[in-house]
């Protein structure tokens, strides 16, 4: 092996020396040298618009020059050297160049360099970074509805991202953890595809749930891509029983419904009791089972099963039949010697409660035909009670001549009958015995039934009812009037017109009609004939 001569390695060496402080005064002046170009790296999404921006301290005169990645000039100054409609000059000024390069492609990827000619040339260099937009998010594996209880594998696929997105997710609002993504490079492309998995497995409470796919990427904001689909499970239905009334009352219409939740919604419904047969007045019509009339004999539990396809659902519901408030009384099951306690509004069954429970009842009250009802107003403090007031009849033909009297007032009034039992007291009646301490009591005649109450206070006033007859037969008597007085103005206007129709008429036909043996002998000779027969005239008187 040969070694080189000492002045040869001296020679090596000094030139290593020379070189290496060259490349140190470099540096240090390259740190201080204000006609040092600036640049800075841009990130963009494909699509987007990027700004390259090349300034300098101090100018000297000398141009600014942007190239792109294949060290094509793009800008010499403001001159344009590539034609390329994307790329724009912003701004030129002896210290500052500047362009834009819009609709951004993942080929404009690379360094970009901006060089100043001075001596030595100086260069600085920018890197732009282009950013694949991963597309919108596509969920698969869920085509067909999952059965209750089943499990569901459903896959999230993303296409288009660079650098590789990011798969997330969600069940309704809560995130759910899936398997890792899997990344695929695209051949002859520098982006990525994206997928990821998620198992679930369904219930009931998951049927119409959203299931959601979310991509997470620089070139996007928080859920900019995202998918959604909602879960469909099919599951038996949930069956309860709802009735028309919360009170089935005995004798009433009453009906149940079956009400069935699930997927799909229940078609066929079947009603049974448990207890025995499904009563013979109920329907059952579907869903619904209906009660002409209620009765204690229909108490029992109800069931209804419902069937979807899926499964069968099953509703029960216990039926408790309730008596009515008030039964009906047969006035034949009544004795009409029987005495009715009227001391309470709830005590008569003839009595209506608003009747009884008035505080001011009025002196009568009279019923149809014979029967009169007689009450007694409740003495004041001041007065004495008067005694009991015993029931009184009036017959027909008072009551006939009494309504006589009411219409035509101007009529004589006819004397009673001898037989007649109403008659005013005479004044020999001897003076009412003194007023009893107890309480006044009340005498209701209906159908023959006498009944007594000691507290007057509990009958209605009867004023309105008495008011009401009063109107009728006012009624009754305007409407008479009227009539009467047509009928007078009828009369009057037909006797005017007879008095100015009665006269007699006088012709020139009947002079000579004394001496004429008939009528054509009278005409010839009234006055000469057929000559005075243009002159006839005649008179009304």
């Amino acid at each position: 092996m040969a070694f080189p001569s000492a002045p040869s390695a001296l020679w090596i060496v000094s030139l290593l020396t020379v070189l290496f402080t060259a490349v140190v005064h470099s540096s240090i002046v390259n740190d201080d040298d204000p006609l040092q170009p600036v640049t800075s790296d841009e990130t963009v999404s494909v699509g987007g618009k990027v700004t390259l921006t090349c300034r300098v301290a101090e100018s000297d005169n000398s141009s600014l020059q942007w190239s792109n990645t294949a060290q094509q000039t793009l800008y010499f100054g403001e001159k344009r050297a590539l034609r390329d409609n994307r790329i724009q000059l912003n701004r030129s000024t002896p210290t500052e160049l500047s362009i834009t390069i819009s609709e951004v492609q993942l080929s404009d990827e690379g360094e970009y360099t901006c060089s100043i000619f001075t001596m030595p040339v100086r260069t600085a260099r920018a890197t732009v970074t282009v950013l694949g937009v991963p597309g919108k998010p596509q969920i698969s594996g869920f085509e067909n509805p999952v059965r209750d209880g089943e499990t569901v594998t459903l896959t999230c696929t993303s296409t288009g991202s660079k650098p590789p997105a990011r798969l997330r997710w969600f069940k309704g609002r809560e995130e759910v953890e899936g398997r890792p993504d899997v990344v695929e490079s695209v051949p002859d492309d520098p982006t990525y595809n994206v997928s990821r998995e998620l198992t679930l497995e369904v219930s009931a409470s998951d049927d119409n749930v959203p299931i959601t796919c979310a991509v997470d990427h620089p070139s996007l904001a928080p859920g900019d891509k995202r998918s959604e689909q909602p879960l469909r499970v099919l599951y038996p239905p949930e069956v309860y029983i709802s009735p028309d009334e919360m009170m089935p009352i005995e004798g009433q219409k009453f009906s149940l419904r079956c009400l069935g939740k699930g997927n799909p919604e229940p078609a066929d419904y079947v009603w049974e009791r448990k207890d025995g047969e499904i009563p013979l007045l109920s329907k059952a019509d579907g869903a619904v089972l209906s009660f002409l009339m209620l009765n204690k004999s229909d108490n029992g539990v109800y069931v209804c099963y419902a069937d979807n396809g899926i499964g069968k659902g099953v509703g029960e519901y216990t039926l408790q039949v309730q008596a009515s408030d008030m039964d009906p009384i047969d006035p034949d099951s009544l004795d009409p010697s029987s005495s009715l306690s009227l001391d309470s509004p709830t005590s008569s069954p003839f009595l209506p409660s608003t009747f009884l429970s008035s505080s001011s009842p009025p002196d009568i009250f009279q019923g149809s035909g014979s029967e009169i009802i007689d009450f007694t107003h409740t003495p004041s403090p001041d007065t004495p009670p008067p005694s009991p007031v015993a029931p009184t009849t009036i017959p027909p033909s008072a009551a006939s001549t009494t309504l006589s009297n009411a219409l035509f007032p101007d009529l004589p009034e006819s004397s009673p009958s001898p037989t007649s039992s109403f008659a005013p007291p005479s004044p020999a009646t001897p003076p009412p015995p003194p007023p009893s301490p107890l309480t006044p009591s009340v005498s209701v005649q209906l159908n023959g039934v006498n009944t007594f109450t000691d507290d007057a206070r509990n009958l209605t006033d009867t004023t309105a009812m008495s008011a009401s007859s009063g109107v009728d037969h006012a009624v009754i008597g305007g409407v008479v009037a009227v009539i009467v007085f047509i009928l007078l103005c009828l009369l009057i206007v037909l006797g005017r017109y007879l008095i100015r129709h009665k006269g007699t008429y006088l012709t020139h036909e009947a002079k000579g009609s004394d001496d004429a043996p008939d009528a054509d002998t009278a005409i010839i000779n009234a006055e000469g004939g057929h000559s005075g027969a243009e002159d006839k005239k005649e008179y009304f008187i």
